[in-house]
């Protein structure tokens, strides 16, 4: 017989259309290649990092490009969904659910999720070919920044604390890790 959470089957492959059907409950229902992958609610430095990246990225973000500060939907037709913490779209497709693959998607770390978001989301980021994929770490800051190529991600930079890493693509930013977990 199959695990049960609640009264979502869990032993088995859901479908994008299936999720639809599951709970509002403040957890963050995902799916990797078919596999629900079922998140706590974050927690409060969680939310401070992803409100102090979105700050830091919306402030240099050119006209042509928006800056989503919270979830949006990612998906690989049928059995992939994922809801990045941060991403960034052409402004033309904004408004149009699925209208095109992210330019960056950036993954706030927690100790439930770093695995996933370390092995799962990246191999699924780079499926899409999402061209920027960022991990950050709130508990001990950093950043680490990966650039899709062909087959996977190449990391092209990592700062840790208060070291300052300043990337050009998609466009040009410095973030300092230590600065996303200010209050």
């Amino acid at each position: 017989m199959g695990g049960v959470t609640g009264d979502i089957e869990i032993d088995r492959r859901f479908t994008v259309d299936e999720l639809e059907g599951l709970p509002d409950d403040g957890r963050r229902y995902e799916l990797s290649d078919g596999w629900l992958l079922v998140s706590p609610m974050v927690r409060r430095l969680h939310q401070v990092g992803c409100k102090n990246l979105a700050r830091i990225l919306d402030a240099s973000c050119p006209g042509h490009l928006y800056v989503f500060p919270l979830p949006i939907n990612v998906d690989d037709p049928d059995r992939t969904h994922f809801e990045p913490d941060l991403t960034i779209v052409r402004r033309e497709f904004a408004t149009i659910e699925n209208g095109d693959v992210p330019l960056l998607v950036a993954e706030v770390r927690s100790p439930s999720t770093a695995g996933r978001e370390a092995v799962l989301k990246r191999s699924g980021y780079a499926r899409l070919a999402v061209p920027h994929y960022w991990l950050v770490d709130v508990d001990e800051p950093s950043v680490r920044i990966l650039r899709w190529r062909a087959g996977g991600y190449d990391e092209i930079a990592f700062a840790a604390g208060d070291e300052p890493v300043t990337v050009t693509e998609p466009f040009t930013v410095t973030v300092v890790p230590s600065q996303l977990v200010r209050v």
